[in-house]
């Protein structure tokens, strides 16, 4: 079994702040995979969403104006990775992040092809490239990508930068993934996040969906204290965190991550009445720091960065994060919904792992988007009717089952995060489900 220091100095795990209002990562190795399922101990209390999920407006916003229907008739290559039997896609990943993302895009493309395809056009993978996290070989990539024939891409690198999705707009290559990078947000509209755009520096709209964590408070808002690095994630991490919590976030300690320790926290909340303590301060020192705060602290310890399936199969981290809680945008394994039944189901297709990481979530996920445009569009398609199908007319993302993304209009993802979110609890060594996986209400 391994160490918490062993786990750690060979991990290569994404620093989510504030359910990804900002993205950094760090390390460069993998994560070891779960290879059972966990022994059954006392659960807590699961929370089930108390707000009746709506739609997003059919409407497409104001500002979807003759500058989109403009740009449809600016598109010249518009059967590029497009043919009667057909559609090709690229998969573009920092496999040092997330490894598996690959499986989740195969997974959900071996369904869809096996009923059929999107009007009788089979969707193939034509390459997975990995740039290893390096923004220089992410855009060189890209580059080269944008010279074959190619419909779109599956984004999920951490070396995206926005010169990286810039050039795939400029090329108008369709790009999918998780809505963390400022490409996935206004002025670009060629990115589409499965989560809408969750780039609040870059969209001005801050993610709302920690609020609604609050029901283990029974309606009641919790009073906050934020723990975060003295650097410019911390900065990005406060500012987002008091548009969203205002006057309820009583006090905000930060530090030099470096020297950082559970004492000095301690002794500085230590005169504080609250009622969670928000912890951001990146996956290792979270997992340094947590049992202590755990042990000390009288109310909530939460952290955003370490739900990721395989983690708690070291004994000393698991035994880190007992008891504590943890933010996810991501519809946990672990509530076993509607959701999950369906990923678990198609990765039997391409002999997938039973438990799957955040990466196989993620390429699932983004293909589903891209799957769910495209039969908006139906046969008709070139990359015309595409772009006016996305982001003229406005398609909507609406999954079938319960547990999985919120619904969004794809016309309005680029300015809105879409929101979903669950809170979850380590309890005997595992995850457990204490708020469901839930979105919010749509005006």
């Amino acid at each position: 079994m391994p160490t918490t220091e062993s786990f750690l100095k060979n991990q290569n795990i994404p620093i989510l702040l504030a359910l990804s209002f900002l993205f950094v990562a760090c390390g460069n190795a993998e994560l070891p995979e779960l290879v059972s399922a966990p022994i059954e101990t006392e659960m807590p209390q699961v929370i089930e969403e108390k707000i009746k999920e709506s739609l997003p407006n059919g409407e497409v916003a104001e500002n979807v104006t003759e500058e989109r229907i403009e740009e449809v008739e600016s598109i010249i290559e518009i059967n590029r990775g497009i043919s009667d039997e057909q559609i090709s896609i690229v998969v573009l990943k920092s496999g040092n992040v997330f490894k598996d993302v690959e499986i989740g895009v195969q997974a959900l493309l071996e369904r869809v092809n096996n009923d059929g395809g999107v009007a009788s056009r089979k969707i193939k993978i034509l390459e997975i490239v990995d740039d290893n996290g390096e923004e220089e070989l992410a855009l060189s990539a890209m580059q080269r990508i944008a010279e074959e024939d190619v419909f779109a891409v599956i984004l999920a690198s951490t070396a995206a930068s926005s010169e990286v999705t810039d050039f795939l707009a400029e090329k108008q290559i369709p790009f999918f993934g998780w809505g963390f990078l400022e490409g996935f947000c206004e002025p670009n509209k060629w990115g589409f996040g499965f989560n809408g755009c969750m780039n609040a520096a870059s969209s001005g709209v801050p993610d709302t969906s920690s609020l609604r964590l609050t029901q283990i408070f029974y309606g009641r808002t919790p009073e906050i204290i934020l723990v975060t690095t003295n650097d410019a994630a911390g900065s990005a991490f406060v500012s987002q965190i008091q548009s969203v919590w205002g006057t309820n976030i009583v006090e905000v300690f930060r530090y030099d991550k470096n020297v950082l320790t559970s004492e000095e926290i301690l002794g500085d909340i230590n005169e504080i009445d609250a009622d969670v303590l928000w912890l951001s301060v990146g996956l290792d020192k979270t997992i340094e720091l947590k049992k202590s705060l755990i042990a000390e602290f009288l109310g909530m310890v939460v952290d955003d960065v370490t739900y990721l399936p395989g983690i708690l199969q070291s004994y000393d981290v698991a035994n880190q994060l007992e008891g504590g809680y943890v933010f996810t945008q991501f519809p946990p394994q672990e509530e076993y919904r509607s959701a999950t039944t369906r990923i678990m189901t198609d990765l039997k297709l391409v002999d997938g792992p039973l438990i799957y990481s955040q990466a196989i979530s993620l390429g699932y996920w983004s293909a589903d988007l891209l799957v769910s445009i495209l039969n908006s569009v139906g046969q008709d398609l070139d990359l015309r009717t595409f772009f006016r199908t996305a982001n003229v007319e406005g398609a909507l993302y609406e999954p079938d089952f319960a547990g999985g993304p919120c619904a969004l209009q794809t016309a309005l993802s680029h300015q809105d995060p879409a929101g979903g979110a669950a809170l979850l609890q380590v309890r005997g060594g595992v995850f457990r489900p204490v708020v469901n996986f839930n979105c919010p209400l749509k005006d």
